[in-house]
């Protein structure tokens, strides 16, 4: 579902009662890996815009809704943090870019997420899987058309890319320079 979409559906004019927690923000990411790391597991290193956090992760069924775990915190110095993550021995594999809007609805937040080469799409998460199924029959959403696990899975059905192996992904200038515009709200 596109975020137009969700828009018409009633989510960006609040008709579902949901309350924009952050406009479409550029949101960078460096990526941690080590082999001390058990089952693929990874650190990753974000900045948010107006916050930055540190993740660690690890997909162990990217079938279900529960398949991924995360363990976060909020960093208040992004640098100093990726320079303590090297000094421990964790490797920068990758350098990665989306833009995100949240809105939120309860303890259920819609991300409105968009990938260099992929359309955007929408990203339900809430304290369990009812919550979710719910949020998802709001919109008209199928559940059982979900995906879950991490958004390589998605590179490599929708863009047959391998995003793991590409040291970065980000957006091209003229993108950067197109989203900027469109973030300016019109009169």
């Amino acid at each position: 579902m596109t975020r137009e979409d969700a828009r018409r559906a009633g989510i960006g004019r609040g008709a579902l009662g949901a309350v924009q927690a952050f406009p479409r923000t550029l949101l960078t990411r460096k990526i941690f890996e080590n082999d001390a790391l058990e089952g693929g597991a990874w650190v990753r290193l974000r900045a948010e815009g107006t916050r930055s956090t540190l993740t660690l992760k690890q997909v162990t069924d990217s079938t279900t809704i529960d398949g991924t775990t995360e363990i976060e915190t909020e960093v208040s110095d992004l640098h100093a943090m990726a320079e303590i993550l090297r000094n421990v021995g964790l490797r920068e594999v990758r350098y990665q870019e989306n833009y995100r809007e949240e809105w939120r609805l309860g303890e259920v937040a819609f991300d409105f997420d968009t990938w260099p080469d992929l359309p955007t799409f929408v990203e339900i998460e809430g304290p369990d899987e009812a919550s979710v199924r719910q949020a998802s029959a709001l919109l008209d959403l199928d559940y059982t058309e979900a995906r879950f696990g991490s958004v390589d899975e998605i590179y490599k059905s929708e863009a047959g890319r391998d995003i793991l192996a590409e040291p970065t992904l980000l957006f091209a200038d003229a993108d950067k320079q197109a989203s900027a515009r469109a973030a300016v709200p019109s009169e």
